[in-house]
């Protein structure tokens, strides 16, 4: 499993890209991007996912997250 701020940063990531939660129920989702929040007052960037069990988009650390599969 790989870390996706780290691949994200070196082009080995993509929107598409399946993960799976590292912690908790260990749910999936499909990766849709990064979220920076306001750079100047809060720089803070966590990843952008739509979870196949609730079928939400949410936001979740990126260390809390691992690649599964990679888009094609």
């Amino acid at each position: 499993m790989l870390d996706i701020l780290h691949c994200y940063k070196e082009g080995k990531m993509k929107a598409g890209d399946l993960i799976r939660w590292n912690k908790g129920d260990g749910r999936v989702g499909l990766f849709l991007g990064l979220k920076t929040f306001d750079k100047k007052t809060n720089p803070y960037t966590c990843a952008l996912v739509l979870w196949s069990t609730t079928g939400s988009v949410g936001t979740i650390q990126t260390n809390l997250v691992d690649v599964i599969n990679e888009s094609m």
